[in-house]
């Protein structure tokens, strides 16, 4: 990173720690122990423009200076370019270079699935009950006014593409219009040992639970 090497271990102050990121059709979703930074980016031609968009430090300590680093060098880069293995990032300011990474474990989401928590609260009252099944690459919600969502996964990360427009006529509620923001947005998906699903978005987290 910017002509500096990447730490293969932490450090003894805890302050450098190896970054792994899956790049996607349009993410970068990247990982630095307990601390995710997730990037949109679209293509103009040959240059890349990256949307700064990152759900913020999830470990109690905070980020690092070369957290820090890599975060502003991620919403830095304009190019990519890959010559075999080796993946480049670059801009006028910003100098990443990648090598290839073990596969992450696959995790197995596929069922119905109805939610139970959304970030930490449950469904308003009058709302009913709010289902998905997830199939090898599509996501159906029971409601009408969702038509689903395409996604690619890579172990617990997720890639996700909405559908175009609803299949019914009639308006969303407020809640379902938050639903539908944060389904937009997944970035990663957990099993937990009690069998409950978990999907966040960068600001949100949803608890689900198997039906059937």
């Amino acid at each position: 990173m910017n002509g500096r090497r990447a730490p293969t271990a932490a450090d003894p102050n805890d302050a450098h720690h190896p970054i792994t990121m899956t790049v996607g059709d349009f993410t970068f979703r990247a990982q630095s122990q307990c601390v995710p930074f997730w990037r949109r980016y679209e293509r103009q031609g040959d240059r890349i423009v990256v949307t700064d968009l990152n759900p913020g430090a999830m470990c109690a300590r905070g980020l690092s200076d070369w957290e820090r680093e890599f975060s502003r060098t991620l919403s830095a880069v304009t190019s990519a370019g890959r010559r075999g293995d080796v993946l480049r990032l670059t801009g006028p300011d910003a100098s990443l270079t990648f090598e290839p990474a073990p596969p992450l474990p696959g995790v197995d989401i596929t069922g119905r699935w109805r939610l139970r928590f959304f970030h930490g609260v449950p469904p308003p009252a009058g709302e009913g009950p709010v289902e998905i099944t997830i199939t090898d690459g599509r996501i159906e919600a029971n409601a009408c006014v969702f038509s689903g969502w395409r996604y690619r996964q890579d172990g617990p990360l997720l890639e996700v593409t909405p559908s175009t427009g609803p299949v019914c006529e009639r308006t969303t509620s407020p809640f379902e219009d938050r639903f539908g923001t944060f389904m937009d947005r997944v970035t990663r998906a957990t099993l937990l040992p009690d069998g409950a699903l978990i999907l966040d978005s960068p600001l949100e987290q949803v608890e689900f639970r198997k039906v059937g």
